[in-house]
């Protein structure tokens, strides 16, 4: 007999992933991190992002005088946020047996000072204030349960909720 699929997860197993999570403290250690990247600088504004076995190439746009060769660092984190939100919304409504035929996400921003960055505005924040997030979906679920999922997948996003609250930075410096 062939593994149940729901949205392109077998449900069998994704559940048993999960209960993994909460019932095995080794697989739990292994899927809380430590998760790494390194960004190694390409000359200009361009940068090149190991993360695992995938590369990702970076760039800011033409008129910050680069080539516009990549998606810039905060288009990314917008995306990153985005990718997460997909896999949160895909992973509740496979849990609630929801089957999805359409997902889209849409995320903007506003830099709060881009001066900051410049070097002329010491005391402002760069950062985004806010980020706006819409869900569009094509499911098979009454409204009231696909907001359900869409709320679910927010609120258990690392990505979207590492945006969304102070996170402590820990930097450090080395010369070599």
């Amino acid at each position: 007999m062939a593994e149940k699929e729901l949205n392109g997860l077998r449900v069998d197993k994704i559940l048993g992933i999960l209960d993994s999570m909460r019932d095995d403290p080794e697989f739990f250690k292994a899927v809380t991190g430590p998760w790494k990247s390194r960004v190694v600088w390409q000359g200009g504004f361009k940068a090149k992002a190991y993360m695992r076995k995938h590369i990702v190439q970076m760039d800011e746009p033409e008129g910050l005088d680069a080539s516009d060769s990549a998606a810039s660092a905060h288009e990314q984190l917008l995306s990153a946020m985005g990718s997460c939100l997909t896999v949160g919304y895909v992973l509740n409504a496979t849990k609630r047996g929801v089957k999805i035929h359409d997902l889209e996400i849409t995320l903007e921003g506003n830099f709060e000072n881009i001066l900051k960055w410049a070097g002329h505005a010491p005391n402002a924040s760069p950062a985004y204030p806010s980020v706006k997030l819409k869900c569009f979906v094509r499911a098979d679920a009454d409204d009231k349960v696909l907001r359900e999922i869409w709320q679910a997948a927010i609120d258990g996003s690392p990505v979207t909720q590492t945006v969304a609250r102070p996170t402590e930075i820990i930097a450090d410096f080395e010369k070599v």
